[in-house]
């Protein structure tokens, strides 16, 4: 069967370009689409010349009807090529290497391994004076050189180039040249032996990697999957240097044309990234993939960008909370008085960390981060060193959070976080185990969820800032302003968010989410006076409000989990009796009917259908009122927080599926239901 060139396209390029893109569709960005647009046009301008000469030369040729037209030489399907090509490779890197959340560690520059290709460069234009010129050493090849030579002399230039600004591959982009050099090679083969194309015998050494497959075809795909490979890849760790360094806008500027200025300028002044920041980002994945396997799923509903920012928030939140937590290495043995202490004292130190890292954020707006060998660096490290049994670990969270996300977010959230933390410092220090001992304490007076409005105000402390802390990690990397607002500050993106004094209301409360919930949204843009922090006003509040509903969701799935250790987050108000509280926090064992002074807590299942009713019910309602906001977030950030809740929510939907009979252990949530419903939310939205 012979196919034209056109038809080569439409069935075996383009399909799987259209496969890609739709895999792909939810993440793709101005990052995705520059890389598109740059290395399509500089393959174009790069080879146009160079087919054409090869062609003049009868490098190859095509026989009648199997092109439309030529534009000099070179067919019109072959321009064409020179943007496919780059197309699908760049969209199976995308995918192939998404999981990663480095591209490479630096930006080092790499001059002998530049040498490599400038040796095959030289290679090539001997192999190509050999051609044209007279050589008494010709081995009687001398025309067959002509093809394999000049491929040689007109790509590994540009290799060694790229290389010596510091491009590299890993074992990913290694598993993108393989695939893709593979596929062509395949492609390559069907039009060689349909007829669509003949190379010519008598400028080819005559050696066939298979049959129809010549050797030098085989170069030449996989030297220009390589290179776009190289690019693809120097340009992607060229976007996350915008993020992890201070001097550099973190999101690049919409315009084409500003965009690849600011990208060849770091490339060509690469900055010094913190050591401490790739060490804490190894560490950070780490903590993230010992405390949540669902979070290490759902973060790859993001783009890198994003990623970065939600690890280090993740990683932080998650070490804040278990040094509180576990302020002992063994627990039972201290005293509860010695454990309140201890975990005020942490507290403390925490929130002192946080305001100092703001400060000195102010101080070193645009340079790299104290080293702790400097007077502030001491500062920082002096404050993490009152806080007991702090792991390296432990420290790196810390260290990664103060360099990264000052920039990017407010203070508030991270504040509000840690009255979060107050309140569950309220609760009884240690477990409690019969209920003799919960009486000689007064119980009552150490739940302090009493009210709805107590627990939506902790869960607005707990969830809502982390949620609102999501929303300025998604204006500052994915939204720059620069293009619209040339007066905004594009390195500092968290100077833009003047409103957010008012929306948390740092002067009139601590608790600043309690006063956040009463401010109007009018109250913020009266400052500002523009319809862009309107906007960002109104996706906030409606974030926070996603994040209360979520932590319902929470608070429904762990009642059994929480009662274990004296905690319950269920309102008092929503009791009959002190018997009803004791009812949870002291279930009766399976072979009793009713709890007695000697009681201790089972691990059992139990039914609090009524309770979780409510909470589930109040959930909804503020998920109804909230969901619609997403819309308005970045785009490419809309697909990941979508699945997000969608997973959330399928907790709520196993309580709700099991009539409210949880166990300690939460509730069961099927693992292909729960992938089922991620994948409509990231795809279909």
């Amino acid at each position: 069967m012979t196919f034209t060139y056109m038809q080569i396209h439409l069935y075996f390029i383009i399909p799987p370009i259209f496969l890609l893109w739709s895999i792909y569709r939810p993440l793709i960005g101005r990052r995705e689409v520059i890389k598109l647009l740059w290395l399509g046009f500089m393959a174009t301008i790069w080879t146009t010349p160079w087919d054409n000469y090869i062609l003049s030369q009868d490098g190859w040729s095509y026989p009648p009807g199997s092109i439309i037209g030529k534009l000099g030489y070179v067919p019109i399907e072959e321009h064409i090529f020179f943007i496919l090509q780059p197309i699908l490779i760049i969209l199976l890197h995308l995918i192939i290497t998404h999981g990663r959340l480095l591209p490479f560690d630096t930006l080092s520059r790499r001059p002998l391994a530049s040498l490599f290709w400038i040796g095959i460069s030289l290679l090539g234009l001997r192999l190509v004076l050999q051609t044209h010129l007279y050589a008494p050493l010709d081995y009687g090849l001398k025309q067959k050189m002509f093809y394999l030579g000049w491929i040689l002399v007109w790509i590994n230039p540009v290799i060694a180039f790229l290389t010596y600004l510091g491009a590299r591959l890993t074992k990913a982009d290694w598993a993108t040249v393989i695939l893709g050099t593979s596929w062509l090679w395949v492609v390559d083969t069907i039009a060689l032996r349909s007829g669509s194309w003949s190379i010519s015998p008598s400028t080819t050494l005559g050696v066939k990697v298979w049959r129809g497959l010549p050797i030098e075809e085989a170069i030449f795909f996989f030297l220009t999957t390589y290179l776009i490979v190289l690019s693809s890849s120097l340009i992607s760790h060229i976007h996350t240097l915008l993020v992890l360094s201070p001097n550099l806008p973190p999101c690049p500027p919409s315009n084409p044309l500003a965009h690849i200025g600011l990208l060849a300028k770091v490339a060509f002044n690469s900055p010094t990234i913190d050591r401490r920041i790739l060490e804490g980002l190894r560490e950070a994945e780490k903590t993230l993939k010992k405390g949540s396997k669902s979070f290490e799923i759902a973060k790859l509903a993001f783009g890198r960008e994003m990623r970065l920012g939600l690890v280090v928030i993740y990683a932080w939140c998650r070490v804040t909370d278990n040094l509180i937590d576990d302020p002992f290495p063994t627990i039972s043995e201290q005293d509860s008085s010695s454990l309140d202490q201890a975990r005020s004292k942490i507290l403390e130190a925490i929130r002192k960390h946080l305001i100092t890292t703001y400060r000195l954020a102010d101080i070193y707006p645009a340079q790299n981060h104290p080293e702790p060998s400097s007077n502030s660096g001491s500062e920082l490290d002096e404050i993490l060193d009152e806080i007991p049994n702090l792991t390296p670990s432990d420290r790196t969270a810390f260290h990664l959070f103060s360099l990264i996300i000052p920039r990017l977010i407010p203070i508030y959230p991270f504040l509000e976080l840690c009255d979060g933390y107050s309140t569950d410092l309220q609760f009884p220090s240690k477990p409690l185990t019969t209920i003799a001992e919960a009486g000689s304490l007064d119980i009552s007076d150490k739940l302090p969820i009493r009210t709805t409005e107590d627990l939506l105000h902790y869960a607005d402390d707990v969830a809502g800032s982390i949620a609102s802390s999501i929303c300025y990690l998604a204006w500052s990397v994915l939204d720059s302003d620069l293009d619209r607002y040339p007066s905004s500050n594009t390195t500092v993106p968290v100077k833009n968010y003047t409103f957010a004094d008012d929306l948390h209301d740092k002067t009139k409360s601590q608790s600043s989410a309690r006063s956040m919930r009463g401010i109007r949204s009018e109250g913020g843009v009266a400052k500002t006076g523009e319809a862009r922090q309107r906007k960002q006003l109104r996706v906030i509040q409606s974030a926070r409000e996603m994040g209360r509903s979520l932590q319902l969701v929470n608070i429904s799935r762990d009642i059994i989990k929480d009662a274990l250790i004296s905690r319950l987050y269920i309102p008092i108000s929503y009791f009959d009796s002190p018997q009803s509280i004791i009812s949870i926090l002291f279930p009766s064992s399976p072979d009793s009917g009713s709890a007695s002074s000697t009681t201790t807590k089972p691990h059992t299942e139990s039914d609090h259908s009524g309770y979780i009713d409510r909470l589930l019910s109040l959930a909804d309602s503020m998920r109804d009122n909230s969901l619609s906001a997403i819309e308005d977030l970045p785009n490419i950030s809309k697909s990941g927080i979508r699945t997000m809740i969608i997973s959330y929510y399928e907790i709520a939907h196993a309580i709700r599926s099991s009539e409210g009979a949880i166990t300690e252990r939460g509730i069961k949530v099927g693992k292909w239901t729960r992938m089922r419903k991620a994948v409509k939310a990231f795809w279909l939205g």
